[in-house]
Formats: C-alpha cells, structure tokens, sequence
C-alpha cells in the first residue's frame, strides 16, 4: 500500500499545473500536495503504530529544526502583518512539513524494504524520462507560451522544453538530480556491467531534454554534478564534458545566444538581480527573525518594492534566490538551519558521499537563480534523496 502510495504521489507530481484543484485567491491548490501531505501522514501512523518504529536522520532533524524556526518567525510576524495576511505563510508551512513528512516516511519505506533501492533508483529516473516525453509533447503543442493569457502570469518562454510544470528552469533542476542518479549508479557500478543500455539510454534522453530547456541554472547545476563526479571519480568525464560544451556551443547560435544574453540588460538575468536586491532590502531589518515564512510578497508591499500590477504574479512569493528568501523569511537561524540540513549527510561515518555532495552543491548553485529549494516536485526529490544518502 505504502509503495502504491509513493507512486501515486510521483504521478501526480508529475502532472505539475495540471493538477490544479482549485483556486484560493492568487494561489493554486494542488492534487500532488494533497496526496503527499496524506503520503506523509499514512506513513507516519503506519511505521510509528504498526511497525513501533520511525526513524529519521541528521538532515531530517536539521530540516525539523528549520520548520520550528520558520512556525516561530511566522508566530512573531503576527506583530507586523495581521492574521489574514500571514494565513497564506501557514499554509505553505503546513505543506513544507507535509513534503518534509513524505522523505522521512521514504527513508523509513528503504529501511525496512518496503522499496528496494533498485526500484528507488528507477522511479526517480524513469520519472525524469515521462518529464522529458511530457516535454517533447509540450514543445510540438506549445512551443511559444506568449500565446497564453498574461493574466495566468506565466513568462513567455519561447520553443523551450517546459513539460507540464510550465517552467523549463525547474524542469532542468528535475533532470539534473535524475542524471546525478545516472552518473551514481554507473560509477559505483562494478566494473560498469550494472550500467545497462537502458540506463544509458535513459541518460541520453534526460541530457538532450535537459539542453533543450535551454536554462542558464539548470546547465550550471549540471556542470556542478558534472564536476564533482568528475573530480571525484574519473577526470575523463571533465574532458569529455569540456569537448561537448565546447562542440554544443559553437554547433547551436542558440547556446551562444543564452549564454551572452547573461550579461545582457535586456535578458531576464537583470529581473535576477532585482530580485535579489529585493529579497536582501527585506532581509537587512529582519536578520534576527525574518518576516515570517512565506511573508515575502507582503513584506515587499510594505516596503512598496512591489506594485499592484505584479502583486498577482507566481513569483510575487518567492526570490529567485532560495537562500536569500530563506534569510529574508526566517533570518539568520533559519538560514543556518537549512544549509545544515542540505550539507549535514555530505559525510557519513568520515567517509564522503559523492552523490549527495554533488546534488547538494548542484542545486545550491541552481537555488541561487530560481526558488528551486520550495519547488514542489524539487522538494519531494530532495527529501527523497537524502533518506537515499549512502557510502
């Protein structure tokens, strides 16, 4: 049951905006957070009722730390905002801890071999695979999102695999961590003979999708994996990977195109760095206790960053830096806390672990662009992925 239950939860989490359930003022209420939040729950009662047991680990504890943390500086920003206003801040909480919930309950499934790694291993993957089809689809139907209306506030991304989250910057982050599962398997594998052609196949697939998001942060978190796992376990995969940029680059105007528009003020780097900007006034009053989780868009309507034309806009939320909102939302602790929990499982009894090394660094850099680290599916991933954390 369990097992059926983490499948139905990755289905779902796959089906991105159209899952959509219903509306509550600005934001979507989604089946995926329903169904993982009740993920969690049953799990939780099982494995603490039935099996008498419920383990978590060093990360999880550091990820619980940071939900008190975060319940506290929305506790307190009850002296700034009223109760209406810091409702929408609960929620979202609610369905942190709820995901939060979901990987503990994972990592317990693992132990107890209610799912075996191996089919761990090709859920994820093959989910990355089903992304990657749902974003070829997505580019013959919908190549140019300009035609959709401007009031659904979405960026009118131009002949970019974007699938069904709407966004090729989160996809790429998705792929990434699943080819990080890749590159793990294949070099723990002995003698390469556990590496079928089905997972170089898969590998294939997921790297051409992956360029074809054409996303600057996704491409950086890929070179990060690629890096460490080259650094770590074989300098032949740095040359390798050296050629084929080197080869993409001059091969495709268009790679030319994202990368120099970087530096463009024109392109959409410059809304970055206005984003940043924008998180850090809100962060440099509030660096004790924040201004209360998933108060942001309000506390940048206090302050008049944010006009009333964009109050309605996805990103009104969030940064596009993860690490800046964290600082923003819960201060200093809350920061300490998060990055605790992301780095915590990098080492297990002294011995390091690639794969979660170069998956931590990977979307750290990748949190740095886009809000990666509250992204729903990334999140599931993520809580997934350090229950997975072996030596």
């Amino acid at each position: 049951m369990l097992k059926i239950s983490y499948y139905f939860c990755l289905f779902l989490l796959l089906l991105g905006q159209f899952s959509i359930l219903f509306k509550i003022g600005d934001s979507n209420i989604y089946a995926f957070d329903v169904v993982v939040i009740l993920f969690g729950l049953f799990g939780f009662l099982y494995f603490a009722l039935v099996k008498k047991t419920f383990k978590i680990q060093k990360s999880h504890l550091f990820f619980l730390i940071f939900s008190l943390i975060a319940l506290v500086s929305l506790i307190y920003s009850l002296f700034k905002f009223n109760f209406v206003d810091i409702l929408s801040g609960s929620m979202y909480l609610i369905r942190f801890v709820g995901y939060l919930l979901s990987g503990i309950v994972v990592f317990n499934m693992l132990k107890k071999n209610n799912i075996s790694e191996k089919e761990f291993f090709y859920s994820i993957v093959i989910s990355g695979v089903i992304l990657g089809i749902g974003g070829i689809v997505q580019l013959i139907l919908l190549p140019d999102f300009e035609v959709l209306d401007p009031l659904l506030g979405w960026d009118p991304h131009k002949y970019r695999l974007a699938s069904s989250f709407f966004d090729p910057n989160f996809v790429g982050a998705y792929l990434s961590i699943c080819i990080a599962f890749l590159f793990d398997k294949y070099y723990k594998s002995s003698e390469k003979k556990d590496f079928k052609k089905i997972d170089f196949v898969f590998f294939s697939f997921i790297l051409v999708c992956l360029f074809l998001t054409f996303s600057r942060s996704a491409w950086a978190m890929l070179a990060v994996i690629v890096f460490i796992y080259g650094f770590f376990k074989s300098k032949t995969l740095l040359y390798v990977s050296l050629i084929v940029v080197f080869c993409a680059y001059f091969a495709v105007p268009r790679v030319q195109t994202r990368i120099s528009g970087a530096t463009d003020p024109a392109d959409s780097a410059r809304y970055r760095i206005e984003s940043w900007k924008n998180a850090w006034e809100v962060s440099k009053d509030n660096l004790l206790m924040g201004v209360g989780f998933n108060n942001f868009k309000e506390a940048q309507r206090d302050l008049g960053i944010l006009t009333a034309d964009k109050l309605t806009s996805h990103s009104a939320s969030g940064s596009d830096s993860s690490l800046l909102l964290i600082l923003a939302t819960t201060g200093i602790p809350g920061l300490l806390a998060y990055v605790a929990a992301l780095t915590s499982n990098v080492f297990k009894k002294k011995k390091l672990d690639v794969f979660i090394l170069a998956v931590t660094c990977g979307i750290l850099v990748d949190s740095l662009f886009i809000n990666s680290l509250f992204y729903p599916q990334i999140m599931f991933l993520l809580f997934s992925i350090y229950s997975f954390s072996r030596t």
